[in-house]
């Protein structure tokens, strides 16, 4: 999971190296600091990296996987098409750095290709997670009870689930990318590492949720009632959450950059080491939230209530001040 990290270390020169599903980068040598924090990067840098990498390639998934030494690997998935071009950029004498970080080697790895019969094989037709399965994507699951349902791994991708009931399902691990959960019922639901990017979760009910390391990028989630649920390491990159309830959230170690927040709620909200650049919190609700180690750039805070907020050693930078009331 990707995560931002507080260091005092300066930005310097250092090596990268490139691998994943189909391709990967780890950077090398100064950029980590001591053992004593446990080689964290500083995040500033990290996003940096993130930013042009999403310049060069469009529609690429980045994910730190590992910190190992004085090594960072971070994964990138796409197409292959997309993927050998990066690699050719990178490998060429046209792009040596990348945020002054300094590309060792580019590796593309070939996955195994899919068989439909082996997976067939494997698949009990009677199992009951498996017919629920089939019956939303064949039918869809609008407006039906899912109540505490085992759909944990499922593949679910664009499916309808309008106004359906899924309080305190297992939905861990679950691809919910591209699903309309518009006014869905998911308190409770443990989505831990569910994928959701670009799912339609407009009016959804999250409560108490748990959505630990999540990926919500781009998603939309207007109006969604998210109090007291656990959004840390989440990835919420370019998602929509104008007007959401995000009273006594969890967002630590989140990615919050380009995230629309005009006028939602972060009332006693965590968001320890979130990263919010280009951030819009126009109109939101600061009270008594805490923002110790955030990294805040360009983000909008015009009319923004602030209350008692805590920003202890959080980085301000190209925005309104924000200072403690």
């Amino acid at each position: 999971m990707m995560f931002p990290v507080n260091t005092n270390s300066e930005d310097t020169d250092t090596s990268l190296y490139l691998e994943s599903t189909i391709a990967e980068i780890i950077l090398q040598e100064s950029l980590l600091i001591d053992e004593a924090v446990q080689f964290e990067i500083k995040r500033k840098k990290v996003q940096e990296i993130i930013e042009q990498l999403q310049q060069l390639a469009q529609n690429i998934e980045l994910t730190i996987e590992n910190v190992e030494g004085d090594e960072l690997t971070i994964k990138i998935e796409g197409s292959e098409n997309t993927l050998q071009t990066l690699q050719d950029l990178l490998t060429s004498d046209k792009l040596t750095q990348i945020s002054g970080v300094t590309v060792k080697q580019f590796k593309l790895v070939k996955t195994h290709p899919f068989q439909l019969e082996d997976l067939a094989e494997q698949i009990d037709e009677n199992d009951p997670q498996f017919l629920l399965i089939e019956r939303i994507m064949s039918q869809g699951g609008n407006d039906q009870d899912f109540r505490e349902a085992n759909l944990s791994g499922a593949i679910l991708c664009n499916a309808n689930l309008i106004l359906a009931d899924l309080r305190e399902a297992n939905l861990m691990g679950t691809d919910l990318s591209g699903a309309n959960l518009m006014g869905a019922d998911l308190s409770g639901a443990d989505l831990l590492g569910a994928n959701l990017t670009g799912a339609n979760l407009m009016g959804a009910n999250l409560t108490e949720a748990n959505l630990t390391g999540a990926d919500l990028g781009d998603a939309i989630l207007q109006e969604a009632d998210l109090c007291w649920a656990d959004l840390s390491e989440v990835n919420l990159i370019g998602a929509d959450l104008s007007q959401a309830n995000l009273k006594g959230a969890i967002l630590t170690d989140s990615l919050l950059s380009h995230t629309n927040l005009n006028e939602a709620n972060l009332s006693e909200a965590i968001l320890n080491r979130s990263i919010l650049s280009k951030t819009n919190l126009s109109g939101s609700i600061l009270s008594q939230t805490d923002l110790t180690n955030a990294y805040f750039s360009g983000g909008n805070v015009s009319e923004t209530s602030l209350e008692n907020i805590n920003v202890t050693e959080g980085e301000f930078r190209d925005n309104q001040e924000i200072n403690e009331s």
